[in-house]
Order: structure tokens, then sequence, then C-alpha cells
């Protein structure tokens, strides 16, 4: 009698599809993670002077979340540099202008923003964060 030799192919077809996958769903997670806010506020003023200052979101302000949406006023009564995340990457804040930065959907949120002005000048900046 002839032995036959019988297994389920199945755990083994389920565990590799699991693996080919793995890089979609980890996307799709990240994406989710992306787009979902509290919707919570939270308001800061700034005093921006010749020197390079940062308000680090993430590490320095509880509730340590990134903000997915940052609202500017600049109170002057100079004009501000601001950047988001990245020093370099700055956009001019005039007296009494406002700006927003919306990071909604971006990957990255906001985590730190870098603040001067002009040498010798200085202005007062409202800012309102949403997490």
């Amino acid at each position: 009698m002839d032995d036959i030799v019988s297994f389920d192919i199945t755990p083994m077809l389920f565990g590799t599809m699991a693996l080919v996958m793995l890089p979609a769903i980890a996307s799709a997670t990240s994406s989710i993670q992306a787009q979902s806010y509290t919707g919570r506020v939270t308001s800061k003023t700034l005093t921006a002077t010749g020197e390079l200052h940062w308000l680090d979101i993430i590490h320095d302000e509880e509730p340590y979340i990134p903000w997915v949406c940052a609202y500017f006023v600049n109170m002057g009564p100079g004009t501000v540099d601001i950047a988001i995340n990245y020093p370099a990457d700055r956009f001019t804040l005039r007296k009494n202008e406002t700006i927003t930065i919306y990071r909604y959907l971006a990957r990255e949120k906001i985590a730190i923003i870098f603040y001067i002005c002009t040498s010798g000048d200085m202005a007062t900046v409202r800012v309102t964060g949403e997490y």
C-alpha cells in the first residue's frame, strides 16, 4: 500500500499573500494616520527678534503631537520670516498679515516652527495650531 503524504497548502499560500500585501497595508495605514486628527486647537504667542528662534511642537509642547494646521498673525511692529520644519524654507509675514498653513493630508505635519526678524527688528506673532 502506497503511503500518500498530504498537506494543506492554504496556510502557506495565505502567509505568502500576507507578505506580498504587507507594503500596501502599511501604506494604507500610513495614509489613514496622515488624514486623522483630533480637531483640538492651541494658541501660542511668539516674540521674534534678529536671532533665529523655534517652537518645537513635538518635543517641547504638550500633547507632543504635530499640528495639521497653523494660522499665523503678525501683530508687528516688524516683519518676520517663518519656516515650517526646515529653517531655510522661509516665507515673509509683514505687520498685520495673516497666513494659514494646511498639512491635513500631508505625510509630514507641522513639527517645528522657525521664526526670525530682520536684524534689529522685533515682532510678535500669534499662532494657532490644530492637532
